[in-house]
């Protein structure tokens, strides 16, 4: 989706997603560093009912990305990963992003954290399957901040208000529409949902010819409803905004297929 100047390319998605997995390869030495005893294990704990929990909501640093990956894009170079429990990812997170901005209980997987340069991910999620799409979400907030100035995540900035009216004020305090309405949130779910496709396109490419767009465009249809996208725009292709994710998931499919294919043919 274009976030004002910013224009994402397929060849930016595809980066992302390529190093998304080779962040979260670089990240299995860590798994299982968890206790039981991890506050990650009772999302609802309650520091101020339990107390704090100490040295084990202290972080992880892993290093900079450039300094044990070679990256597509180097301004992520400087980039820190860190990993942290459950409970000190939704403490960190409230001291980042104001209460409307973004769900600050339950399970939070991951978070860009602007301020320090640092992508932070939940540690009990190193070595799942979903920790790469995690990993692709926040390099894209990442990115969408370097490329528009550390404007794109900014508080009630243009790229965290939601574009449609009816999407500014919750209509009750379950409701994340304004959340999952402004921009730079879209785009980043929105680089979960080409995620999605990677595995997807590589299944499909076996099917009959007759099968493979149908069953592409049914896991891309699933997808946008899974990461809460398509419900933003019921009007469908009446939408300019819509119109272009749909264009550039179109020329995502279509790159990864001819790479798919070329692999397959060697």
């Amino acid at each position: 989706m274009r976030l004002q100047e910013l224009i994402e390319t397929t060849e930016e998605d595809r980066g992302l997603i390529s190093l998304s997995s080779s962040i979260a390869d670089a990240l299995r030495q860590y798994e299982g560093d968890s206790e039981e005893t991890s506050p990650d294990y009772d999302p609802d704990y309650d520091p101020e009912i339990y107390g704090d929990r100490g040295e084990i909501d202290e972080p992880i640093t892993v290093g900079r990305i450039g300094d044990f990956l070679d990256t597509p894009f180097e301004v992520l170079n400087n980039i820190t990963i860190e990993l942290q429990s459950n409970f000190g990812l939704r403490k960190r997170k409230s001291n980042v992003n104001t209460p409307d901005r973004g769900p600050l209980t339950g399970i939070i997987k991951g978070m860009w954290d602007g301020n320090t340069s640092s992508i932070v991910l939940n540690k009990d999620y190193i070595g799942t399957n979903s920790i790469r799409s995690t990993i692709a979400h926040e390099l894209r907030h990442a990115l969408d901040d370097y490329k528009s100035e550390f404007q794109a995540n900014k508080e009630k900035g243009r790229y965290s208000i939601p574009k449609k009216k009816e999407h500014r004020k919750a209509k009750d305090e379950d409701d994340m529409t304004p959340y999952h309405a402004e921009p730079g949130e879209i785009n980043s779910r929105f680089i979960q949902v080409l995620h999605d496709l990677v595995p997807v396109i590589k299944r499909a490419v076996k099917l009959p010819p007759e099968n493979v767009n149908s069953s592409i465009m049914n896991a891309f249809k699933k997808s946008l409803e899974d990461h809460n996208i398509a419900y933003l725009f019921p009007e469908k292709e009446r939408s300019r905004d819509y119109k272009r994710l749909i264009k550039r998931a179109m020329d995502f499919i279509q790159k990864e297929l001819a790479h798919v294919q070329s692999t397959q043919t060697k």
